[in-house]
């Protein structure tokens, strides 16, 4: 039996860090066991419905130090991964640098992510005003660690130790893990958490936190600028300028080709009117006073009757021939 050590403090004093801080004292190597389909029991406890691949976590940071996102890697799956990064058009933090939550700005939900020590939270809504709910988190990843077999585990053979645990899962239908996470009592840890960080981001932030902002925003906008450089280069090549040339042509053709094919009827009256075939009952085309609409070239076109029984109204063409097909394509032909 392999003995399973879950890294993780309850303590307010201890769940103040911050998101980056938190991953960052985990370590690039910590493994982190997923869970979904997520619900919050009456004691607080946590009802699981399945697994999730495990993974590995890296901060991502600017070549200036600062960190501006996360990148969640599947370590024995091809599937599984996720992430956020603020140098993304959606991926925004809720304050800096006492980061409590990243979430997508974009998406009408704001979901996103929040981490306390070493559990990270996948939360399907977070407010862009007030605070995160434990009510809507929708996965958990908590952080493992091999007591035994923890250098082995942060080195080269992290895959062996994998497979012994897989094997584990795979005797038991229950790891470890899972059977510790239904005990711990998440929402008075989710929401005492979110109290003190609230607390914490309400302190004032310093001149160096301005300055970083202020970087953190520069690389947005020069990831923006390198996308419209690059877009620009392209637009400028020959063959970008040659496949719009054909695109203008055959748009060209086209309306040269509907032109060809259609004539337009002018409606001169000041009331709308219908035209249909020949014999038609259906609803023919509609022509505003002092409209114009498209009417098929090789077609004649005969002014309709509108009549209506009870609740609804029937369009019969009349004997009255507004237009004689093929005499007026590409032209526009008055109905007075």
């Amino acid at each position: 039996m392999i003995t399973v050590a879950l890294i993780f403090t309850a303590t307010i004093a201890q769940a103040q860090k911050t998101f980056y801080e938190a991953l960052e004292a985990n370590g690039e190597t910590a493994i982190y066991e997923g869970f979904s389909g997520i619900s919050i029991n009456d004691d607080g406890t946590i009802g699981i419905v399945s697994g999730k691949p495990a993974v590995t976590i890296t901060v991502k940071k600017l070549a200036t130090g600062q960190p501006v996102g996360f990148e969640a890697n599947p370590i024995s799956e091809s599937y599984g991964g996720f992430g956020m990064s603020e140098i993304s058009d959606y991926g925004r933090v809720d304050s800096y640098p006492n980061v409590m939550t990243i979430k997508n700005i974009h998406k009408r939900g704001l979901d996103g992510y929040m981490v306390i020590d070493d559990l990270l939270f996948k939360i399907s809504y977070i407010p862009s005003e007030g605070v995160p709910e434990v009510k809507n988190v929708t996965a958990v990843y908590v952080m493992v660690k091999d007591r035994t077999e923890a250098k082995e585990d942060s080195g080269k053979k992290k895959g062996g130790f994998l497979g012994r645990m897989k094997a584990k899962l795979e005797a038991t239908g229950q790891s470890p893990t899972y059977k510790y996470i239904q005990t711990v009592n998440i929402e008075k840890i989710f929401n005492d958490y979110v109290t003190a960080m609230k607390a914490k981001q309400a302190s004032p932030i310093t001149a160096q936190d301005k300055k970083d902002i202020a970087k953190i925003k520069r690389a947005r906008e020069a990831g923006d600028e390198e996308i419209k450089r690059y877009n620009d280069s392209i637009k400028a090549t020959p063959e970008y300028k040659d496949l719009q040339r054909r695109i203008k042509q055959n748009e060209a053709n086209y309306q040269a080709s509907e032109l060809k094919n259609t004539v337009t009827l002018r409606n001169n009256s000041n009331h709308e009117i219908y035209v249909g075939r020949a014999g038609s009952s259906n609803p023919g085309t509609r022509i505003s006073a002092g409209g114009t609409a498209r009417w098929s070239c090789d077609q004649d076109a005969y002014l309709q009757k509108i009549t209506k029984s009870g609740g609804s109204h029937a369009y019969d063409s009349t004997n009255i021939q507004v237009y004689r097909k093929n005499s007026g394509c590409g032209n526009t032909v008055s109905i007075n």
